[in-house]
């Protein structure tokens, strides 16, 4: 048996163990819980980013989805957030190089989801043409889907939402139009193809 003054300070033991237990699983339990704002869990999400890249642009694009764009010289990151009834929770992102060809628009493919097995297809990039206004997206089913064109600080961002994941994502039709309708950027799977049966 243990005297009074073991039994004191191995009681005192077990509690102190149980505060570090307790306040470890609180940290936890903290973290994975939504955050109120965007842009508190675009803060909250910078751990899962890769060093150097860093926020430009936050919007919430729905009622329970967020997206979050970071850069990091010539890449760009997209992320996307959904929202629950604890706030909002990070679902992931899409970290890489650009498409650069034809010059004039930049663009990336992401195809994110989350555990309710919601998918989240975006088309996104960078708008280096100033003339461009309007771009739309054709998928590989045919269907046609407006991006949007967001000016931040630093640069012009663009992103669309798909209805469905795109396999192979470059066969899709990608065009930027000037003030006046004309088509003055386009990237389109039928001239790859042609491009590489004559190349």
């Amino acid at each position: 048996m243990l005297s009074d003054s073991s039994s004191h300070k191995f009681h005192r033991k077990g509690i102190k163990r149980h505060l570090i237990v307790l306040s470890m699983v609180l940290t936890v339990l903290m973290f994975l819980t939504g955050c109120n704002s965007l842009e508190d869990a675009a803060a909250k999400a910078k751990p899962f980013i890769p060093k150097g890249y860093s926020v430009v642009y936050i919007e919430q694009v729905s009622d329970n989805s967020g997206i979050v764009f970071y850069d990091y010289k010539e890449e760009l990151s997209v992320g996307i957030f959904t929202k629950n009834k604890f706030g909002w929770d990070w679902i992931g992102s899409s970290v890489g190089k650009l498409v650069t060809y034809p010059e004039g628009l930049q663009w990336r493919y992401a195809d994110l989801g989350d555990k309710d097995k919601t998918q989240y297809s975006v088309y996104y990039g960078k708008v280096i043409n100033k003339d461009i206004e309007k771009i739309t997206v054709t998928t590989t089913n045919g269907k046609t889907v407006d991006g949007k064109i967001v000016d931040t600080d630093q640069l012009k961002l663009w992103y669309a939402f798909v209805s469905e994941p795109q396999v192979p994502s470059v066969d899709v039709d990608i065009k930027g139009y000037s003030k006046d309708e004309n088509i003055i950027y386009l990237f389109s799977h039928l001239n790859k193809n042609k491009e590489d049966l004559h190349g």
